[in-house]
């Protein structure tokens, strides 16, 4: 994890999915504000046989495309050891942190590299991904859950909490944003967030096989 003076606090998995409890999520992220949180996990709901059979991964908490991650050629991260980041590369003094993520996606992301790295500044968290695909057969989209009123803008996202107000960047030349609203019926989820969440999805405009995107998360 980091922080940063403006109270910012970043934390990160890698690993690989097949840990107990797994989301399949490796390579995800939580940002929180001033003990606040903006970019979350949802956790998990009340446990029922669903949770430890064989439609887990139907439970949009187990699924990468509700946690903080892309979806790759149309691709979710899949269950499994063997689906797992590698390169992994912390710099703590820049508060920096890459991680391929290729390895968790199934053969149908067709990618042969997603470096995705999450970089720390005293005014913004930077996140970065650089790939390249075997073949471009679907608009990637980049995910976040997010928790506060929201408000897409042009080429930011606005999002209120209780004390604080920020935006989340992004280039409006590659990407269409849109906000699922994800209500939460499960007391075991609601009783911690509310009502509900927001999962925005950017996807992109064109389709290309090598290619790098950026977002930022700052303050206003």
């Amino acid at each position: 994890y980091f922080k940063n003076k403006q109270n910012f606090f970043f934390a990160a998995k890698g690993g690989f999915n097949a840990e107990s409890h797994n989301h399949n999520d490796a390579g995800s992220f939580s940002l929180w504000v001033n003990e606040q949180p903006v970019i979350i996990d949802a956790g998990v709901g009340t446990y029922t046989r669903q949770t430890f059979g064989p439609e887990r991964y139907s439970i949009w908490t187990m699924r990468s495309k509700y946690h903080n991650l892309p979806s790759i050629n149309g691709s979710e991260q899949s269950f499994g050891r063997s689906y797992k980041v590698t390169n992994v590369k912390v710099d703590g003094k820049k508060r920096s942190l890459s991680m391929n993520l290729a390895q968790a996606y199934p053969s149908t992301a067709q990618v042969q590299n997603w470096t995705r790295t999450y970089n720390l500044t005293d005014k913004e968290l930077t996140i970065s991904d650089k790939f390249n695909l075997l073949k471009a057969l679907q608009p990637n989209e980049i995910n976040f859950l997010l928790w506060g009123k929201v408000e897409v803008n042009d080429d930011r996202i606005l999002i209120t909490l209780k004390n604080e107000h920020l935006e989340l960047s992004f280039d409006k030349n590659q990407f269409t944003a849109n906000v699922e609203t994800v209500s939460l019926t499960d007391s075991r989820l609601s009783n911690v967030w509310g009502k509900e969440v927001y999962r925005l999805t950017l996807t992109a405009k064109v389709l290309i096989e090598n290619g790098e995107y950026k977002f930022k998360i700052r303050k206003l």
